[in-house]
C-alpha cells in the first residue's frame, strides 16, 4: 500500500471511530437511564412508603429526555473540544501536555540535534517543518499531533532527548513523521475531541454528588439522597465510559504503532535505530511514562505507553508490548532488556552532540534525471537516499543563512531577502516598499544577510524558505500581520509575480494561516475525477510552460490522458495565471486520495517527460505536492 491508499485507510479507521462513537454513546445513554430510574426509586421511598412499582421502570418520555440530555452533554462536549483544538492544530495538544516550544536556535548541543534530525527528516520526505515542543519529562517518549500538515508539531520528552543516541532518536522521529504521513495524526486529533464528551458524564455525576441545596430556610444544605445517588450512579457510567473511550483507542491504535515502526525502519534504512530506542524504554527505570494530567486523554499520541496504571497491561494498552515491537524489527531479541544507566549514556549523547555540530561544508548542484515511478514510490514513504539528499542540503546551507532562518527574528529577513528581484533596479524598488511595511529592525536584518541569500544556489531557496517556518511560526499576531502584508507588498513591488515569488507566498503563508487562523482537516468533496479536470488543465498547462515554453504542448496531452481520454490543448496564456492556479490547487486538495494520487502523478509526468528536471520545475512540483498536502521528497541532484 502506498501513500494515498494509507491515507484512504485512515480516513476508513476514523469512520469505525466514528462509528465506535456512536455505539458507545448509545450504551452510555442506557446506563444513564438506568442510574436516573434508580434515583428516583430511591426518592420514591422517602415521599412513598410503598416504593417503586416495576411497571415504572419504562417512560419513553423520560428516556426521551434523558437521551437528549446524555447527547446534550457528550456532543457538544466533543464539539467544543474539536472547536479549540482546530484553533491551535498540533499546538494545542502539545501545551496542554504542558510542552514548551524549542527554539529553532537553540542553543544546547542536544536540543540543537534534536531540531537537526526534525529538519532533516522534514526535507527529506518533502513535509513542512514542524516546530518542536519539549516535555520536562524523565520518561522516554515523542509524538505528533496536528490536523494537517502545515499545523502538526513533534514533541519529545527531555528523557528522549539526553538518553537516546542520535541513530535511535532519528528512528523515533522517523516513526511519529510515519503517523503524519498515514493520516493518523489528524484520526487522533479527532478521537481526541470525540473521547471528550464522554469524559463528561462522569464530571456531571460529580457535580451532582457535591451540589448543594440552595434554599435559605432549609436547615438541611445537603443534597437529596436521590440526588447523590443519581450522581454516583452518573460517575460509575461516566468511569465506565472512559473505559470504553480506552478501549476505542487500543482498537483503532495498536496496529497503527506496528505500521509506523516499519515504515521507520524502511525510512532510515537502520532497524537498529528504533528497536534500540525501544529496548532503551525497556531497560530504562522510567520507561516512556509521561507524569502529567493530560497524559492519559493524550495517550494514543505518544511513541510508547505514557501512563502506568492498573489498566495498562500489555493487553489492554494504547500499544503493543516493546517486546513484540522490537522482535517485528530485530528477529533475534531474546527479550532480555539490560539496565540503562542514565548518567552515562547522558554524558556520551552530550559529547557527541557537541562533535556533529562542529562540521559543515558544502558545493553547489545542477540537474537530475528522474525517474517518475521511483519518485511517486517515495511520495509519503521516503528512503535513505531522500535522507542522504536532504543532509547534502543541510551542508550546503552557510552557517550564517542557517543562523538566520532559526531565530524567529531574522527568519523573517530571510524570507524578505529570497524574494527581493535579482535585477538591481527592480530590487531598488523592493527596498523602498519593504522599507515603508516592514519593521525597521527586520529590514536593516535583511540588508545584512541579503548578499548571504542572493549568492545561494538555486535548489537551496525552497528548502530555506522551508527551514524558517519554525522560527515564523513564534512570531505574534501583530507581527505576523505585519510580515504577511511585507511580503505581499515585497511581491507587488514590480508589478508583476514570478513563479517563485508565487511559490514562497503559498507555501509560507499557506503554512503560517494554519498557525495564526482556524486550522482544520481539509474535508473531501471530490470523489470522481470529472469536476477536478479544468483546475488540472490550469495546473499543467502552466507545469508544462514553466519547463518546456510554448513547446510543452505533448508533455501536456500526455499528462492530461493519464486523467481523461480526449484532445487536450494548454490554455492560453493569462495574466491572472497565479491566481487560477493557486484556486485550482485549493479545489484538488478536497479530492480524495487516489484523485490526488492521479494528479500528481500527472504533474510529474508532466515534468519527467524529458528525463531532466530543471531547478524551476522542481520548486513548482514541489509546491503542487505541498498544495496536495503530499509529502513529496527533494529530487535527487546529479
Amino acid at each position: 500500500m502506498n501513500f494515498f491508499g494509507y491515507q484512504e485507510k485512515a480516513r476508513r479507521n476514523t469512520s469505525v471511530l466514528v462509528a465506535l462513537f456512536v455505539l458507545a454513546i448509545a450504551l452510555i445513554t442506557v446506563a444513564v437511564y438506568g442510574a436516573v430510574v434508580v434515583g428516583v426509586m430511591v426518592g420514591q421511598l422517602f415521599v412513598d412508603q410503598a416504593g417503586f412499582s416495576s411497571n415504572q421502570l419504562w417512560s419513553l418520555e423520560l428516556f426521551l429526555w434523558i437521551s437528549a440530555g446524555t447527547l446534550l452533554v457528550i456532543l457538544g462536549g466533543s464539539a467544543y473540544r474539536i472547536h479549540t483544538l482546530s484553533q491551535g492544530g498540533g499546538t494545542a495538544v502539545a501545551q496542554m501536555l504542558g510542552g514548551n516550544r524549542l527554539p529553532p536556535a537553540a542553543k544546547g548541543a542536544l536540543d540543537r540535534r534534536l531540531l537537526n534530525v526534525v529538519e532533516e527528516m522534514a526535507i527529506a520526505s518533502g513535509l513542512p517543518v514542524p516546530p518542536v515542543f519539549i516535555l520536562e519529562q524523565s520518561g522516554i517518549n515523542a509524538f505528533a499531533a496536528g490536523f494537517t500538515p502545515s499545523d502538526t508539531v513533534i514533541g519529545v520528552t527531555r528523557g528522549a532527548v539526553e538518553l537516546l543516541s542520535r541513530d535511535e532518536l532519528q528512528g523515533v522521529i522517523a516513526h511519529e513523521f510515519s503517523h503524519i504521513f498515514n493520516g493518523d495524526s489528524a484520526m487522533k486529533m479527532r478521537m481526541m475531541g470525540l473521547l471528550y464528551g464522554i469524559t463528561l458524564v462522569s464530571d456531571t455525576g460529580i457535580g451532582l454528588m457535591t451540589m448543594k441545596r440552595t434554599s435559605r430556610y432549609s436547615r438541611d444544605r445537603g443534597s437529596h439522597p436521590a440526588i447523590i445517588v443519581i450522581g454516583l450512579l452518573l460517575f460509575i457510567v461516566g468511569t465506565v465510559g472512559l473505559v470504553i473511550a480506552d478501549m476505542i483507542k487500543r482498537a483503532v491504535s495498536r496496529q497503527r504503532e506496528y505500521l509506523a515502526d516499519a515504515a521507520a525502519v524502511q525510512f532510515t534504512r537502520n532497524p537498529e535505530g528504533i528497536a534500540n530506542a525501544l529496548k532503551v524504554i525497556g531497560g530504562y527505570k522510567q520507561g516512556s511514562t509521561v507524569n502529567h494530567q493530560s497524559a492519559g486523554q493524550a495517550s494514543h499520541f505518544f511513541f510508547g505507553n505514557a501512563i502506568r496504571s492498573w489498566y495498562s497491561s500489555d493487553w489492554w494498552a494504547t500499544h503493543p508490548p516493546l517486546e513484540d515491537r522490537i522482535r517485528r524489527i530485530d528477529p533475534r531479541f531474546k527479550g532480555r532488556f539490560e539496565k540503562v544507566d542514565s548518567k552515562t549514556r547522558l554524558f556520551a549523547n552530550q559529547a557527541q552532540a557537541a562533535v556533529d555540530f562542529m562540521v559543515s561544508s558544502g558545493n553547489q548542484v545542477a540537474l537530475s534525471q528522474v525517474n517518475s515511478d521511483a519518485v511517486m514510490a517515495m511520495v509519503g514513504n521516503p528512503g535513505l537516499e531522500s535522507l542522504q539528499e536532504a543532509r547534502m542540503i543541510l551542508k550546503k546551507m552557510p552557517a550564517r543563512v542557517r543562523d538566520f532562518a532559526h531565530d524567529p527574528y531574522t527568519a523573517r529577513a530571510a524570507v524578505y531577502a529570497l524574494l527581493l528581484d535579482s535585477n538591481v533596479k527592480q530590487r531598488k524598488i523592493q527596498l523602498k516598499v519593504l522599507e515603508k511595511t516592514a519593521d525597521p529592525n527586520v529590514f536593516r536584518e535583511t540588508l545584512d544577510i541579503l548578499q548571504d541569500i542572493t549568492s545561494l544556489s538555486p535548489e537551496l531557496r525552497l528548502p530555506l524558505a522551508e527551514m524558517v517556518m519554525p522560527a515564523l511560526k513564534e512570531m505574534s499576531l501583530s507581527q505576523y500581520r505585519i510580515f504577511k502584508k511585507s511580503v505581499g507588498a515585497l511581491i507587488k513591488a514590480d508589478h508583476q509575480v514570478s513563479l517563485f515569488e508565487f511559490s514562497i507566498y503559498r507555501m509560507v503563508i499557506r503554512r503560517l494561516n494554519g498557525e495564526f487562523g482556524k486550522s482544520a482537516a481539509i474535508e473531501i468533496k471530490y470523489h470522481q475525477m470529472a469536476p477536478l479536470l479544468p483546475h488540472c488543465r490550469v495546473l499543467l498547462t502552466i507545469l508544462a510552460r514553466t519547463g518546456h515554453g510554448e513547446e510543452g504542448g505533448a508533455s501536456f496531452a500526455e499528462a492530461m490522458s493519464m486523467l481523461a481520454e480526449g484532445e487536450h490543448r494548454m490554455l492560453e496564456p493569462i495574466e491572472s495565471r497565479f491566481s487560477h492556479f493557486d484556486q485550482a490547487l485549493v479545489q484538488l486538495n478536497m479530492a480524495a486520495p487516489a484523485l490526488k494520487e492521479m494528479v500528481l502523478k500527472a504533474a510529474l509526468h508532466c515534468v519527467v517527460s524529458n528525463g531532466v528536471v530543471f531547478v524551476k520545475e522542481g520548486e513548482l512540483l514541489r509546491v503542487i505536492a505541498d498544495g496536495l498536502d503530499c509529502p513529496l521528497p527533494p529530487l535527487t541532484m546529479a
